[in-house]
C-alpha cells in the first residue's frame, strides 16, 4: 500500500513539474534542417561568375536528403521559417514554396519575418496551402483565424524516438518586415520557452527541438537560461554557414547545441543526436553541412512545382505595362542624393493610389542601381525596382510633425568634404526621402540631424522651407496643420520608421495595396500608359560644395 501511494506522488511530482527524465526514452534521431529557403525551389548563382557552379535550390536539397535519410537513424526533416521571400512569394502567395516543402518530406515548419512582408492575408493564403504542421510558440495576435492554421508546439514521430518542436521570432527582428496591426511577438522567450519545454515533455518528447527565429545572442542567451532544449536551429547570421555546431550548459548542467546551415538551401544540416537519461549527449552527437550542389539529381516531384512556377513568372514578369518617355535613372548615386524623377513618378502613384495630401519613400526602396532604358517597361523591371513588394499605409501628421521628419532626411546628404559625414550618427543615406505634395528647400552649410543608435540625438536646421500642395496651389506646412501622408510599411513600421521616430507612433491605416500596384495602376490609368517624369523643383539642395557627388 505504501509503495503504491509512493509510485503515485512520484508521478504526480512529475506531472506538475514536466521535468522527469525518466519517461524520455534513449536513443538516436537524425535531424536534417533547412534554413531560410526564401522561395529558392532551383539552383541559384552565389556569385556573378559563371565558371561557378550554381547551388541550393529546394530541388537539389530535397533529393539529397531523400538519399541521404536512407542510410540515417530514425530521420526527420525540418524547416525554419523564411522559407518565401521576394517576387515568387509576391505573386503566387506561398503556393509553390509550401506544395515544394511537402514534396520534398518537410516534418514541421515555421514562421521568418517574410511571411509577414505582405500582410496576414497573404501569409492566411499560405498557410491554407500546407498540411505541414507550423509552430510559433511566442505569437500575440487579435486575429481569429491565424491561432486555428499556427500551433504552439507538435510532437513527430521518428522512427521509434518522439520528437518535440517549438518555434520563437524575435521582436527585433520583426521590425525588419512589415509587421501586421494587431501581430506581435511575446519578448519573455526563456518564459515562453520553459512552458513549451514542460509541455513537450508532458507529451512524450524525448527530443526537443527549438526552430529559431531569434538572433544568434538571442539563442545563445536562451540556451544558457532554459534547460531541456536540446537543439536551437536557425540561430546565426545568415552570412556565414556554420561549420562547427555550439555546445551550451542550460542551468541543470545539460547541453544545448546550437546549428545553422545558411540560406537559399545552399546547404542542408545533418545532425546525429544522441539523447541518454533524457540530456544530450554532445560526445555523441555529430554535424555535417550537406552541400547542395546543381550536379545533384532533383527530387522530381519537388522539380515539377518549381519549374511550373519558375514558368508562370517568366510569362507574368514578360508583360508590359507601359512605357517611359525618357531613360530612368534608379542608380543610388541620383536617389540618395536629391530630387528623382523616379523618385517622384513612384511617390506620386502612391499618393494617386492612397488619396493622401502627401507620399514619402525611402531611396533605399528603389532598387536596380542602373539607368533604364527608355521605352517598354514590364513587370520584371518593376520587380527590379521595387523588389520588396511593401504595403501602403496611410499616416496622419502634423505640420510640426511632418517637418521634423524632412529634417531628419535631410542630415543623410552630405555638403563636401567637410561635412564629415559618418552613417553611425547621421541618418544613412538609403534613408533620405523622395516626395509627393511637397517641395523642400534644404540648406547643407546648416547643421544636420545627428543621431545615436537611430534615433534623434540633436534635431538639425537644414530645413528651410516646406511647401504642400494644397486646393490647387502651394502653401507654407502649417505646425498646426494635419496631412495625410502614404508611405510604405517600412517607413511606418520597419527600422526606418525607428529612425524618423515619429513615423512609428503616428496614427495610421493600412491599405490592402502595395507599392507595385500603386505604380501599375498610376502608369497604366494615371498616365494613360506613357509616361515622362522630370524633375520639378520638389528637393532644392544649396550650400553643397561644387556638383552633386558622384
Amino acid at each position: 500500500m505504501k509503495k503504491r501511494l509512493l509510485r503515485r506522488l512520484l508521478l504526480s511530482i512529475c506531472l506538475l513539474v514536466g521535468t522527469c527524465a525518466a519517461y524520455a526514452r534513449d536513443g538516436e534521431v537524425t535531424l536534417y534542417s533547412l534554413n531560410h529557403l526564401q522561395s529558392r525551389l532551383l539552383p541559384v548563382k552565389a556569385s556573378a561568375k559563371q565558371s561557378l557552379p550554381a547551388m541550393g535550390g529546394l530541388s537539389a536539397a530535397a533529393g539529397i536528403v531523400k538519399a541521404d535519410m536512407r542510410k540515417s537513424v530514425n530521420p526527420i526533416f525540418a524547416a525554419t521559417g523564411e522559407a518565401v521571400a521576394g517576387t515568387m512569394w509576391r505573386y503566387f502567395k506561398g503556393r509553390p514554396e509550401m506544395t515544394a516543402l511537402e514534396k520534398a518530406g518537410v516534418a514541421v515548419n515555421s514562421l521568418g519575418k517574410h511571411e509577414f512582408d505582405y500582410g496576414l492575408g497573404h501569409l492566411k493564403e499560405a498557410l491554407s496551402a500546407t498540411h505541414i504542421p507550423i509552430v510559433i510558440s511566442n505569437l500575440v495576435t487579435r486575429d481569429p483565424e491565424l491561432p486555428g492554421t499556427l500551433q504552439k508546439n507538435v510532437v513527430l514521430q521518428a522512427g521509434d524516438m518522439k520528437v518535440g518542436f517549438f518555434g520563437l521570432l524575435s521582436p527585433a527582428i520583426m521590425r525588419l518586415t512589415n509587421q501586421p496591426e494587431g501581430v506581435s511577438f511575446d519578448p519573455d522567450f526563456s518564459a515562453v520557452a520553459r512552458e513549451m519545454v514542460d509541455d513537450l515533455r508532458r507529451k512524450g518528447a524525448d527530443v526537443i527541438v527549438l526552430l529559431s527565429g531569434l538572433y544568434e545572442n538571442e539563442s545563445v542567451a536562451l540556451a544558457k537560461s532554459v534547460a531541456g532544449i536540446h537543439v536551437i536551429t536557425g540561430c546565426g547570421s545568415p552570412v556565414r554557414e556554420a561549420d562547427k555546431p555550439i555546445f551550451i550548459k542550460d542551468p541543470e548542467g545539460g547541453k544545448t547545441v546550437l546549428i545553422w546551415s545558411g540560406v537559399w538551401g545552399q546547404f542542408v544540416g545533418r545532425l546525429g543526436i544522441r539523447i541518454k537519461d533524457g540530456r544530450l549527449d554532445a560526445r555523441r552527437t555529430s554535424w555535417k553541412l550537406l552541400p547542395i550542389r546543381d550536379r545533384a539529381a532533383p527530387d522530381p516531384g519537388v522539380l515539377e512545382v518549381a519549374l511550373e512556377y519558375e514558368d508562370k513568372l517568366a510569362r507574368a514578369l514578360s508583360r508590359v505595362i507601359g512605357n517611359f518617355a525618357r531613360p530612368i535613372d534608379a542608380r543610388e548615386k541620383t536617389l540618395r542624393t536629391g530630387e528623382a524623377p523616379i523618385g517622384n513618378f513612384i511617390t506620386d502613384s502612391m499618393r494617386f493610389k492612397a488619396g493622401t495630401d502627401v507620399a514619402l519613400i525611402n531611396s533605399g526602396g528603389i532598387r536596380g542601381d542602373i539607368i533604364y532604358p527608355a521605352g517598354k517597361f514590364s513587370e520584371r523591371t518593376l520587380a527590379d525596382m521595387l523588389p520588396f513588394g511593401d504595403r501602403i499605409f496611410v499616416l496622419t501628421l502634423t505640420g510640426k510633425e511632418l517637418r521634423r521628419v524632412l529634417e531628419i532626411s535631410a542630415s543623410a546628404l552630405i555638403a563636401g568634404e567637410a561635412d564629415a559625414y559618418d552613417p553611425t550618427k547621421r541618418l544613412h543615406k538609403g534613408s533620405f526621402l523622395q516626395v509627393s505634395g511637397l517641395k523642400a528647400v534644404y540648406d547643407l552649410s546648416e547643421p544636420p540631424t545627428v543621431m545615436k543608435d537611430d534615433r534623434v540625438l540633436t534635431l538639425g536646421s537644414r530645413l528651410k522651407s516646406l511647401l504642400v500642395l494644397k486646393d490647387g496651389g502651394w502653401k507654407e506646412v502649417a505646425d498646426d496643420g494635419t496631412y495625410t501622408v502614404a508611405t510604405t510599411g517600412w517607413m511606418a513600421n520597419g527600422d526606418d520608421a525607428e529612425k524618423y521616430g515619429i513615423l512609428r507612433s503616428a496614427s495610421r491605416t493600412e491599405t490592402p495595396y502595395l507599392d507595385t500596384d500603386a505604380f501599375a495602376e498610376y502608369l497604366a490609368v494615371g498616365c494613360r500608359g506613357k509616361a515622362d517624369p522630370r524633375e520639378e523643383g520638389r528637393i532644392t539642395v544649396t550650400g553643397r560644395e561644387g556638383e552633386r557627388p558622384l
